[in-house]
């Protein structure tokens, strides 16, 4: 698909566009489709295309807009859920396990005040791919790809070029927005999961929720108190006065405890939000010779200083030391070679 095609779809589904603003504008996403256009050429110069791991457990659901939505969220997510064969509790990096999948999860600098989070588009050359705030938090940031993903999974026929904002209660008429909402909030909190946390505290169904059970839930599944508040929703215990009354008495909810104390895998340093695969990918290159420092700078949109300081967090073999060539042998002065 041309450029030009692909940002005219992305902005017209954006849904975040009958706010203020500002918006991503045409040049921002053009700029963000010429990166995962080099993507794609490192996926292809290392290993044929871009391969995508597609789910069987959204290929066997019945996904029609007009059946159960909810219902289809969540046992989208329970199936997923398996599929990985995750214990209960937290998803911990969320953005890599996704991108095992063969999706592109693509950090960029939003415009400040800016009322987008992320967005999906899916292109045949270019394959599935998520976008989103690099500076969102960790919790933010594991909300919006959750939710995008569940646009990859339910909405392929076909599928859809959508940029998203926060949570809104104006976007349930689009039921692919409430599905995906519905589906991040089920996967990263499954229903039985937290169920069998409620049961474990004594915490009887119809009674009002204390804060206390908000942030141990928020520690638990490593959230934040507006993703749990929006799952106790969506789970029908509490409504918008029992929320409204969480907020205000006794000094509204309990300080969040901070993510980045959760034990998680190192990340590569570098100073652009950059996909740490595609850094890898651009390492995995130069280290078969398949680019030179010149063309490594290039893809990592740097100068060759930085680009240098980068690869030097990878380990490259050095190559093998070349055996001097067998001498020829020696033949006496005088005597004429044999001719076959």
């Amino acid at each position: 698909m041309a450029d030009d095609s692909l940002i005219e779809l992305l902005i017209a589904g954006d849904h975040t566009r009958t706010g203020a603003g500002p918006h991503l504008s045409p040049e921002f996403l053009g700029e963000l489709v010429a990166f995962t256009t080099r993507y794609a050429r490192l996926e292809k110069m290392l290993s044929g295309g871009t391969h995508v791991a597609y789910s069987p457990s959204a290929l066997g659901l019945n996904l029609s807009l007009s059946g159960d939505i909810l219902g289809q969220a969540e046992d989208l997510a329970r199936l997923e859920r398996a599929r990985f064969k995750l214990p209960s509790g937290p998803i911990l990096d969320v953005d890599r396990l996704i991108e095992a999948q063969g999706v592109k999860v693509i950090p960029c600098r939003f415009p400040a005040g800016t009322e987008t989070c992320g967005g999906f588009f899916f292109d045949a050359e270019l394959g599935p791919c998520i976008f989103h705030d690099a500076a969102l938090t960790i919790a933010q940031r594991d909300y919006v790809i959750a939710h995008e993903y569940g646009h990859f999974l339910a909405d392929f026929e076909p599928y859809i070029h959508t940029i998203c904002g926060h949570p809104n209660p104006a976007l349930v008429e689009d039921m692919r927005e409430v599905r995906a909402h519905q589906f991040a909030l089920a996967f990263l909190m499954p229903r039985v999961d937290v169920e069998a946390y409620r049961k474990a505290i004594g915490l009887e169904l119809g009674n009002s929720i204390p804060r206390e059970f908000v942030q141990q839930l928020q520690v638990y599944f490593a959230v934040d108190n507006e993703i749990v508040l929006w799952r106790l929703l969506s789970l029908g215990w509490t409504d918008a006065a029992g929320i409204a009354s969480l907020l205000s008495k006794d000094g509204g909810l309990l300080p969040e405890i901070d993510l980045e104390q959760i034990d998680r895998e190192a990340r590569l340093v570098y100073s652009k939000p950059i996909p740490e695969r595609f850094i890898h990918l651009v390492a995995s290159a130069f280290g078969r010779d398949m680019l030179d420092l010149e063309d490594a700078a290039e893809f990592l949109g740097t100068d060759l200083h930085e680009a240098q300081s980068v690869l030097e967090q990878f380990h490259f073999k050095e190559p093998a030391e070349k055996e001097p060539p067998p001498k020829a042998t020696e033949q006496s002065s005088g005597a004429d070679p044999s001719v076959n």
